[in-house]
């Protein structure tokens, strides 16, 4: 099972040849680590056609287009050239994206500052909803009556919408019912499952919360 605990939908059946060409490996690095596996999240995300990941996730295709090659750079933040090179390269894919959050509330107070936390693209489901709404608020009028971020923006913007979002587990980190936030995932295999799961979770209830903003779950 991937990593997080879940289930990934899109995940390829058949099983696979060993990765000889440094495009398959670049390939399945992306859509392992990063989606779980699920080539369904990572279309998504990149907007590669299903298909086309499929080819090259399978070694179908070793010859993808530049705008295809460009598509996946960009949602990564890799060169196209990553894709050609034999793993030694020190160019590191995004990951996911990055919120702040307000200081953990357990610090001393001269200590306490904003935090910086990733919402990794395994934890799709809270990824796709905090990117989704705010495209949707992004779209809307900048004025005070703007939902949840009013006339922010910038890190602002960023912090009131994870703020929001996070909300749930700010208050459960507060009484002491969860570990403090992680700003980045656990090395722990077991403790980074936990966290997934704990993110996913959390995605999905905003999902089934807002569903017309930010798109029904697919749980």
């Amino acid at each position: 099972m991937p990593i997080g605990g879940k289930s990934k939908a899109g995940r390829p059946r058949s099983s696979l040849a060993p990765a000889i060409h440094p495009v398959t490996t670049r390939v399945r690095q992306l859509v392992d680590d990063l989606h779980g596996g699920s080539l369904v999240e990572a279309g998504n995300l990149t907007g590669v056609p299903y298909p086309t990941l499929n080819d090259l996730y399978k070694g179908r295709s070793l010859h993808p287009s530049i705008a295809t090659l460009e598509l996946l750079g960009k949602a990564y933040d890799v060169p196209v050239s990553w894709f050609f090179s034999d793993g030694s390269s020190e160019v590191a894919p995004r990951t996911g994206i990055t919120v702040i959050l307000p200081p953990d509330p357990r610090s001393a107070a001269k200590r306490r500052a904003l935090r910086k936390v990733a919402i990794p693209f395994l934890a799709w489901s809270m990824y796709a909803a905090y990117a989704e709404l705010e495209r949707h608020l992004k779209g809307l009028p900048v004025s005070p009556d703007r939902p949840i971020v009013a006339e922010a923006a910038g890190d602002t913007l960023t912090f009131r919408l994870a703020t929001f979002l996070f909300q749930p587990l700010l208050a459960a980190e507060k009484v002491g019912e969860v570990s403090p936030i992680q700003t980045d995932l656990p090395e722990d295999p077991a403790l980074r499952s936990q966290w997934i799961d704990i993110l996913e979770s959390l995605g999905d209830m905003w999902r089934k919360v807002l569903p017309s903003l930010i798109g029904p779950t697919t749980a």
